[in-house]
């Protein structure tokens, strides 16, 4: 296997394979496995990592449909892009083992093997030199990596607007997707994704990158939603969404607004998906402004010993271990259902300053 990869490294240029098709009908290098027997060749390759694997896989036409036949299709597959260029991979059997792709200018040689541990976590790299465009290595190589390995994206980080076309077109279907501080210019080109992109685990928008006053009555139509600078999002867009899991950073919604949030979904007409809201407010520390929030409901005191859970799920990765507070005040629903009103802060441990303070709507229901 090592005269394999050997072999498979000093191939020039390693660019021919990132798309086999413009591969030269007459190479100068042969693989010599690849002259074998299909069953032959399958039996010599199946036991390659998934990092050799897409290497392989790259030679050829041929190689690609071995490559088919021995690939798993529960490959779990994620573009970071945020600080790295890499993509991981990963098979929800071996959580605590991550095959990466990485590229990077910066390596004499590439293509290179690497790996580091961190207690239970091993990470194997593949580094790779990119062509100069790295977006499109990477959107090129994911394109590979789902038809070999049969799996879809996992999730995404969108760093500009290329990939929002891109992955909207390849894959219009995604459990995460992040985009990024700026890529999004517009509400109106915010609905366009949301109208053409389905989200279904939990999507992130850090900020929308204009000078203009702009505000949104469009609900978001993702099941769970962090947002960042969310001064645009207003009372409408929040009472009219299906949402489960809502998270609102540098919002703009008023002391009035919650308390209309917390009406509406006592009556039971709006916000019927609710598991959890919440939502950062300068204003809550201010005792008026939290009477006004709690204002014309009929709430109950609770000490936090009457079986509300400590934990919300946010999506299927993530579960979410709610701030320890003294004293929570409780919404009783006409169903039954319980909806827990309690502020919340971070604090600066040297000084014990105030960093941020949170408004927090938890819906439970107690256990038969």
């Amino acid at each position: 296997m090592k005269a394999y990869l050997d072999e498979l490294a000093s191939l020039e240029p390693f660019e021919q394979f990132q798309n086999p098709e413009k591969l030269p009908k007459k190479p100068k290098h042969r693989f010599p496995l690849l002259k074998l027997p299909r069953l032959v060749l399958l039996n010599c390759i199946e036991n390659l990592d998934v990092l050799e694997i897409i290497l392989f896989s790259l030679l050829s036409k041929r190689a690609k449909s071995v490559s088919k036949h021995i690939a798993r299709s529960d490959l779990d597959i994620r573009l970071r892009m945020t600080y790295l260029n890499q993509i991981g991979l990963r098979f929800p059997s071996v959580p605590n083992r991550e095959w990466i792709v990485d590229y990077n200018r910066k390596k004499n040689f590439i293509p290179e093997f690497a790996f580091d541990v961190f207690g239970s976590k091993v990470n194997h790299y593949l580094v790779l030199k990119d062509s100069g465009n790295v977006i499109e290595d990477i959107k090129q190589m994911v394109e590979h990596i789902c038809e070999v390995f049969r799996s879809p994206i996992c999730g995404i980080d969108i760093v500009e607007e290329s990939l929002i076309e891109w992955i909207m077109n390849f894959q219009p279907t995604i459990r995460y997707a992040c985009i990024r501080n700026e890529v999004v210019t517009s509400v109106e080109n915010l609905d366009c994704i949301m109208k053409s992109l389905k989200v279904t685990e939990h999507f992130v928008l850090e900020s929308i990158g204009t000078d203009k006053e702009i505000r949104s009555i469009e609900p978001i139509p993702y099941r769970s939603i962090s947002i960042f600078s969310s001064y645009w999002l207003t009372l409408p867009a929040i009472l009219n969404g299906t949402n489960y899991i809502i998270r609102l950073y540098d919002s703009k919604l008023t002391p009035k607004d919650i308390n209309t949030i917390l009406k509406e979904w006592h009556k039971g007409s709006k916000l019927c998906n609710l598991e959890y809201l919440q939502i950062q407010a300068y204003t809550l520390p201010d005792i008026n402004s939290y009477v006004e929030v709690l204002e014309d409901l009929n709430l109950t005191g609770s000490d936090g010993n009457d079986g509300r859970p400590m934990t919300v799920k946010i999506h299927d990765e993530w579960t979410y271990t709610l701030p320890e507070v003294e004293s929570v005040h409780n919404l009783i629903r006409e169903d039954g259902m319980i909806g827990s009103v309690f502020p919340s802060v971070t604090m600066n441990e040297e000084n014990g300053e105030i960093i941020d303070v949170f408004f927090n709507f938890q819906v439970w229901s107690k256990q038969a």
